[in-house]
């Protein structure tokens, strides 16, 4: 029996994550396709727009392995074959599990949407034949090049729109910035936070940042590498010259660390429940 979802909108509050690019670093190729999964799943789950990973330590190799599984995690299975050639990266990408996010239609249930991610297959004049998954190409008015991926409105006329104009949560954007400072710059949020288990408890100052949060158009979380955390990667007070504040989202821990993944799930969790 298959189920029609209702889907969910965009955040009124972008969010934006930022993860350094040794993350899993010396974890063998499964395991760090797996963990990376992980996080693709989580930033579906909490409706993250924009991953930042920017480069820890001069790291730049596992900058884009990491950003090459979060982008193929991001696309649709039935585009997967064309926009990802083969690669030695994507060894073991059966092990990511799938998102099933507005985006990524699934046979046995899906979210009930008018839209439909493509790749341009084919031209043909002033109209172009896009791969959507289905039986047929949609034939569509449009000057789009060979092979680019873009969105279909599936109405009476289909139609190419632009990403932002989808009132849907439609999937993250992957970035790699050279530094964390950069990433904070490139992203132009409004409210910035570096997550420290040093910062100050979210239990402390949760009714003025749930209040500069809802207020704000998009905010930045930035999280540290497995064995150092923010305020030991770039110090204390380029940290205060970064970010808007420092905050502990997991007071009273019950182990001595949190992995960057757990924390990725735990505040995000916590952001959700605060940005309405």
């Amino acid at each position: 029996m298959k189920y029609k979802y209702k889907p969910p909108l965009k955040p009124k509050v972008k969010r934006i994550i930022a993860i350094p690019s040794t993350l899993f670093l010396n974890d063998p190729q499964w395991l760090k396709t797996v963990k990376t999964g992980n996080i693709a799943r989580y930033a579906a789950i909490y409706r993250i727009e924009d991953i930042y990973i920017y480069i820890d330590r001069g790291e730049k190799k596992n900058a884009y392995f990491l950003a090459y599984l979060l982008r193929y995690a991001e696309t649709p299975q039935y585009l997967r074959k064309t926009l990802f050639p083969h690669h030695k990266w994507l060894k073991y990408a059966g092990l990511i599990p799938p998102l099933r996010t507005p985006h990524h239609p699934s046979p046995e249930d899906e979210f009930d949407v008018e839209y439909r991610e493509g790749v341009v297959i084919g031209r043909e004049g002033s109209k172009i034949m896009v791969d959507v998954g289905l039986k047929k190409p949609l034939i569509v008015e449009s000057n789009a090049p060979l092979g680019r991926r873009v969105a279909v409105n599936l109405g009476e006329k289909p139609r190419i729109v632009s990403k932002n104009n989808i009132p849907y949560y439609w999937g993250y954007n992957v970035h790699v910035a050279k530094s964390l400072s950069r990433a904070v710059s490139l992203s132009k949020a409004d409210l910035k936070i570096a997550t420290s288990k040093y910062g100050v408890e979210i239990t402390k100052i949760y009714n003025e940042f749930s209040k500069r949060a809802n207020e704000a158009s998009s905010i930045f979380l930035a999280f540290g590498s497995k064995d150092k955390g923010i305020l030991d990667m770039i110090g204390a007070d380029i940290c205060r010259k970064l970010f808007d504040a420092v905050i502990n989202f997991v007071p009273n821990q019950g182990t001595v660390t949190i992995r960057t993944e757990e924390a990725i799930n735990a505040v995000l969790a916590i952001i959700n429940v605060i940005v309405r």
